[in-house]
């Protein structure tokens, strides 16, 4: 695109005012975006970039054209909601969803829409009974909405007001609000108060001028410049002075303002309904940016057999096998590629023996009830763990939902007693039962939380979960042959960390094809996912067999995580993809009743095999020896022309010599390099005696070296050089410069030619230099 058309491009496009006010409101705008993603509020906050420039961009449209102000509010208003629930609802759909077409976008959309519901309908719960929430989707909404106010009006003020401070006020009340509650740098503020300025004087004297105009007063057009000067001076003078001044002791004045009851108890409540806002949960056993649960297994020291961690006793009602089961204590939902994460969740406080709210879906199956006591030993953690979904406890505990239905896990308040009692709920059921379940039939909130996975996990586990998935007739049957496959894996905990660029359920299924029970379960949760069944990671610990006073003796060895698989009317189902964990018996033993378990019966058809394991990344040390070799070899035959070529000809040198020095360089290539003692007379005739030069393509290029030599000859020894002689310089050297290059090939493939030139070169300075020496 050439100048012009950007110059008419940039006139056409160019706003009334012009462009310079324009862009110092932009960047007055940008300086308090940046300081909001400085605080880092919420995992998501990047969504108000476009909330602060679309609004300002569409305001500034409206306030262009001729839109009613009642009209131009009615489409911002709009606008601004519909953008704000889709940033904050993620509600892009990746490049694999789009590619499947319309239905898949649909779906897409309407479980997104679900998910979002469900999150915010789950933080009102928690706000209205006076719980706690680390749910950021609400506050992820109002960063939007406030960046598209805070931009709208900016541009509406500005534009259409003719009041350009009074945008600029409410933008800069934002950002003071920003920097006291979330201690973003002053920088920021210093930025945005020169550009807010000098933007705000100079706009307001460009509605004088146009006041002026209407009114017939005569002005100097020289004044804008003087404006425009005098406000970027004052607006350099104050943020210098920001940063030169003794900072003012802000905490002294939050402190004074901070000390209100009313302000306390704002705060307060707001702690509580925004307990996820910049203040990120470090979970037990994972690290902020996602870990696997049980890493500290790696090694298996013998310490871990022989620490007991709790003793526990169980009963069912009606009676039922139980062995399938774990001691669960949460779920992780976010896989990072890097691990596991959990995702905001709202609380609730459960007093003893105050029923905690069941699941909203009716059961396809009969209510088993397990009691069971657990008496944990090993320190002080409040995490309670129980063997299916909790119901009820006999101490005070608090409940973690994501959503407004989905139970995380449970821990205990109030100073929570080591032993305690618990009875919890198993659905019952069958693997025909299960067999009979569709995954399309799970709420969609459920399936918009439980399929995600990262945009960029490696297509080849996609691949692997297909292959594997693909030929089961059910959803069930998907998750046992998958199951399957993963249990073929075989199982250590000598393991060194994996490497920090890598997928880890990649890197466990293609290089590293042994692990424990983070990989195992991470690879069926993320392999299930793929294919589209809702999954989790469940974590806490394996049961194990009772003594002879009926009780379970847990160690830390037996610290575990599994797949659990979402089956609409069944729940949550648990699956056992790892090596080391005893196989379930393949059907319940005859007095028990059926429960939800996947691993009743073994899986019917053969495992994919294992696919062959990855080259491993090793240094090639015998090919990088040789390409040093080849290097110095070439370096050593040709290092001397390359160097002469990229160091170029010399400086000041005009068209003649240039094109001259240019046929030397040629003239090299084949065999006959330039000395000292030749003139450039000389150096020709030696060039046009070789044998190349006798031939059809090489004679027709006589004439124009001999025209070369002659324009340079006439340039080194006589006048300087002329418009004419220069282009002709030019113009012969373009003739010759591809046909020197044709022949120089052709020299190179012809054996000795070179070595017989350089012998004659050499004699020939010799004989020059002995018959100097003689005279």
């Amino acid at each position: 695109m050439d100048e012009a058309r950007i110059a008419a491009l940039i006139a056409r496009y160019r706003p009334p005012r012009g462009w310079l006010p324009f862009l110092l409101l932009l960047g007055a705008l940008a300086a308090l975006a940046f300081s909001v993603l400085e605080v880092n509020w919420v995992a998501n906050d990047a969504i108000v970039i476009p909330a602060f420039f679309l609004g300002f961009l569409l305001a500034a449209g409206l306030a262009f054209g001729t839109a009613r102000p009642w009209l131009a509010a009615v489409i911002l208003i709009a606008t601004g909601l519909a953008l704000g629930v889709l940033l904050a609802a993620e509600m892009t759909p990746p490049p694999r969803v789009v590619a499947e077409g319309l239905p898949a976008l649909a779906d897409f959309w309407r479980i997104r829409a679900a998910l979002f519901v469900d999150r915010a309908a789950g933080w009102l719960a928690a706000v209205r009974g006076g719980g706690r929430s680390t749910e950021t989707v609400v506050f992820a909404l109002f960063l939007a909405l406030a960046g598209w106010a805070v931009g709208a009006l900016l541009a509406w003020s500005a534009y259409r007001l003719r009041r350009p401070y009074l945008g600029l006020t409410l933008a800069g009340l934002a950002l003071i609000a920003n920097t006291f509650y979330g201690r973003a740098g002053l920088y920021w503020a210093v930025f945005f108060f020169g550009l807010a300025i000098t933007a705000g004087t100079y706009l307001s004297y460009l509605y004088r001028e146009i006041d002026w105009s209407a009114a017939g007063t005569d002005y100097s057009t020289e004044v804008r410049a003087d404006v425009l000067i005098y406000a970027a001076g004052i607006s350099l003078g104050i943020m210098s002075l920001a940063t030169a001044i003794p900072a003012i002791n802000f905490r002294a004045i939050a402190a004074a303002f901070q000390s209100r009851n009313a302000v306390i108890a704002a705060e307060q409540t707001l702690a509580r309904a925004f307990a996820g806002v910049a203040q990120p949960r470090q979970d037990e056993g994972v690290g902020g940016g996602g870990g696997m649960p049980r890493a500290f297994l790696l090694g298996g020291g013998p310490e871990l057999a022989a620490t007991v961690v709790m003793t526990a006793t169980t009963s069912a009602d009606p009676p039922a096998d139980l062995s399938p089961f774990h001691w669960r204590s949460v779920s992780f939902d976010i896989y990072t590629g890097r691990g596991w994460q959990r995702s905001p969740e709202r609380e609730a406080d459960i007093d003893a023996g105050q029923p905690i709210p069941p699941s909203d879906e009716t059961p396809a199956g009969a209510i088993i009830h397990v009691n069971q006591t657990v008496n944990w030993l090993y320190d002080h953690r409040a995490t309670r763990y129980t063997l299916g979904r909790p119901l009820l406890f006999s101490h005070d505990v608090v409940a973690m939902w994501r959503g407004t239905a989905d139970l995380v896990g449970v821990r205990g308040r109030n100073n929570a007693p080591r032993r305690y009692a618990a009875e919890t709920t198993l659905i019952a059921a069958t693997a025909d039962g299960l067999r009979a379940t569709r995954p399309q039939d799970a709420p969609p909130e459920i399936r918009a939380r439980y399929t995600q996975l990262p945009r960029d996990l490696p297509a080849r586990v996609h691949q692997l979960a297909h292959t594997i998935a693909d030929p089961q007739p059910t959803a069930y049957d998907q998750a046992r042959a998958i199951e399957a496959f993963l249990r073929q894996y075989p199982y250590s905990l000598d393991l060194s960390p994996p490497p920090a660029d890598v997928d880890i359920v990649d890197y466990f299924l293609f290089d590293l094809q042994t692990g424990f029970c983070d990989y195992y379960a991470s690879a069926m949760v993320v392999m299930a996912r793929a294919v589209g069944l809702p999954a989790r990671l469940g974590v806490g610990f394996l049961q194990r067999p009772t003594n002879s006073a009926g009780e379970q003796i847990i160690r830390q060895i037996d610290a575990h995580s599994w797949a659990e698989i979402y089956f609409p009317g069944y729940g949550w189902v648990e699956f056992e993809p790892t090596a080391s964990a005893a196989a379930a018996p393949s059907a319940p033993a005859p007095s028990a009743t059926a429960g939800p378990a996947a691993t009743y019966e073994p899986f019917g058809g053969a495992a994919v095999a294992i696919p062959d394991r990855a080259p491993q990344r090793q240094t090639p040390w015998l090919l990088l020896l040789g390409l040093a070799a080849a290097a110095l070899v070439g370096w050593r035959l040709w290092g001397r022309r390359l160097a002469e070529r990229l160091g170029g000809p010399g400086p000041g040198l005009d068209e003649t010599q240039l094109a001259f020095a240019r046929l030397q360089r040629r003239a090299a290539d084949l065999g006959h390099r330039p000395r000292p003692s030749q003139t450039p007379a000389e150096f020709a005739a030696t060039l046009l005696a070789d044998p190349l030069f006798d031939r059809p393509d090489g004679a027709t290029l006589r004439p124009s070296i001999e025209r070369l030599t002659a324009l340079f000859i006439g340039r080194q020894y006589g006048r300087a050089e002329g418009a004419t002689g220069a282009a002709e310089a030019r113009d012969l050297w373009g003739h010759l410069g591809g046909s020197l290059r044709r022949l120089a090939l052709r020299h190179r493939f012809q054996p000795g030619q070179e070595a017989k030139r350089d012998t004659e070169n050499t004699e020939t300075e010799h004989s020059e230099h002995g018959g100097k020496r003689s005279s």
